[in-house]
């Protein structure tokens, strides 16, 4: 572990230092999800075109980070999330060839899969969980144990469901999740709220974008992060905007209700936050503005 306590950049991944932990941010590639006026169902279409083109961004081509935060802690080398992965008939053929960068990014950054010691998934969607395997459906992270709320656990490795999902698409979530969590028999741990991953992490409930989604607060020497994975997926408009909610909110009022109270507590407490979705590398601060947010960047060099 370097003393570095700046930020310091490469293509595909950052480091940065948080109290005491050493922290790498590797990229996974970014997500094409269309026009954004059809991913945000609560929204006027107009007004989402208009605000996004207020901030000289497309209203036609959304683009999302995958941003995969790893931490090194006296007690083990944890990794936030995993991306989409690479299994064929899953990961890059679903999401397209920009993403499954993960590993790779993660080399470059001196770091292989067998160092990780703990996987922490926010939620088990096919962007979060996909990664745990290899393309051949193995264990990608063959001396880590995995991590993940009973409620998303139960939910999404359930094939019973797959008859009944409405799409292909749908039905993929229950079989890539099957695949990638189980894959870790033996090595999967079912968390609850207030639950210690290792000393300094905790896992907090948010459920609302899957039914048991879980952000992870990570706490070192007087500094506080929030690692948020879907509670929020766009800068702006879930900032500015919070009951629009997005397409794949499993329980969109319960997802609203758990994004202002996020966003609450980083505020008030001046928390930094961890952001999947955000520009890389998702990390910086909120400021309060009226009944919405807006996003601060950390900037090179910001503890």
């Amino acid at each position: 572990m370097s003393d570095n306590i700046g930020i310091w950049c490469q293509e595909g991944w950052t480091r940065f230092q948080h109290g005491g932990f050493e922290c790498t941010v590797v990229s996974d590639g970014l997500l094409e999800m269309g026009p954004a006026r059809e991913n945000f169902p609560n929204a006027d279409p107009d007004e989402v075109d208009a605000l996004l083109e207020a901030h000289y961004l497309s209203p036609e081509r959304v683009l999302l980070n995958q941003n995969l935060l790893i931490v090194d802690t006296p007690s083990g080398r944890v990794l936030f999330d995993t991306g989409v992965g690479t299994v064929p008939e899953l990961g890059v053929r679903t999401f397209g060839p920009q993403t499954g960068k993960a590993v790779p990014n993660m080399k470059s950054a001196g770091i292989s899969p067998e160092d990780i010691d703990i996987v922490a998934i926010t939620h088990a969607h096919p962007d979060h969980c996909w990664g745990l395997v290899d393309a051949q459906g193995k264990a990608l992270y063959p001396n880590a144990r995995v991590i993940v709320s009973e409620a998303d656990y139960r939910h999404w490795t359930d094939l019973s469901q797959v008859d009944a999902a409405p799409n292909q698409h749908m039905k993929d979530h229950y079989i890539g999740a099957d695949l990638n969590l189980n894959a870790y028999n033996g090595r999967l741990q079912l968390i609850g709220d207030g639950e210690e991953v290792v000393p300094g992490i905790t896992a907090i409930a948010t459920p609302g974008h899957s039914p048991g989604h879980i952000v992870y607060k990570i706490a070192s020497g007087n500094k506080t992060m929030i690692c948020w994975g879907d509670l929020c997926h766009h800068y702006v408009l879930l900032l500015q905007r919070p009951d629009w909610g997005f397409q794949f909110d499993y329980d969109k009022p319960a997802a609203t209700t758990q994004r202002r109270r996020i966003y609450d507590l980083v505020d008030t407490q001046r928390y930094s936050v961890f952001a999947y979705h955000f520009p890389f590398p998702g990390l910086g601060h909120l400021r309060r503005i009226g009944e919405g947010y807006t996003w601060l960047p950390n900037q090179p060099g910001q503890d």
